[in-house]
């Protein structure tokens, strides 16, 4: 199954974007050919890309190189290893695995025009390093889009009610920023030392703070580990990891 927002809620159909939330239905591990196979099906976009994901803060870009190429069904990306991927191309389909982590997809506009879009992969890692600034950062500075212009939807991810950590884990964002508090909740019952992180609203509160505007932050809402539709590694250590995608499309 494929998860979208409502359409009341936002309709990016209307402006040439095709995106969507796989469940469990699908596992896109990089050795599942013929899962592969049919998720091209599903989309039937001239091209699938995805990058190898490292829970690092690289976001590459499939740009006008890609040309020279196409027929070698070969991309020239910045990076290797990399957690984003953006374009401005029409009819190429980017994707993202995760199976708790926060998959972020982006549409930049020009106007009433889509310009760019994007898929990151958003583990702790990299939220905590800049992975949101340098995405917003390549809309802006690559593709020359306003940061007031572009949306961000967060998929199926781990929620702050399931996410437990550690208390080095709470003192290494309090150091980074003390606000980042914000973000914890503490049980503070005698024998009872519990501590849980709201990843989803750190990214949503680097999403703004890097120019967003809150009205075009959206959230499919759905967690990964009290869902069993979806993959969680967090539940049972699975390998299996499901698929976020966006595309611009290639014809309307």
């Amino acid at each position: 199954m494929i998860y979208k927002l409502n359409k009341n809620e936002l309709n990016l159909d209307e402006f040439g974007i095709k995106y969507g939330f796989m469940d469990g239905s699908i596992d896109f591990n990089p050795v599942n050919e013929s899962a592969r196979k049919e998720f091209l099906n599903i989309v039937s976009e001239d091209y699938s890309y995805e990058i190898k994901q490292s829970h690092g803060i690289n976001i590459n870009v499939l740009d006008e190189k890609f040309k020279e190429n196409a027929k070698n069904r070969r991309s020239f990306f910045d990076n290797g290893d990399a957690d984003g991927v953006f374009t401005g191309r029409k009819g190429i389909v980017l994707c993202i695995r995760t199976a708790d982590c926060v998959p972020v997809l982006f549409a930049g506009f020009k106007g009433k025009t889509v310009a760019a879009a994007g898929a990151v992969h958003c583990g702790w890692k990299g939220a905590y390093g800049g992975i949101i600034k340098n995405a917003v950062s390549i809309l802006v500075n690559r593709f020359d889009i306003d940061a007031g212009a572009i949306l961000a939807v967060i998929g199926p991810s781990i929620c702050k009610k399931c996410y437990e950590v550690k208390e080095d884990f709470l003192n290494l964002f309090l150091n980074q920023n003390n606000l980042n508090i914000n973000f914890f909740q503490q049980n503070t019952e005698k024998g009872n030392d519990k501590i849980f992180f709201d990843l989803k609203s750190f990214i949503k509160n680097e999403l703004i703070f890097n120019g967003l505007n809150g009205r075009n932050v959206f959230d499919i809402n759905k967690c990964t580990m009290e869902n069993e539709d979806f993959f969680s590694y967090r539940r049972n250590k699975t390998d299996k990891r499901q698929v976020s995608f966006i595309s611009i499309m290639s014809k309307l």
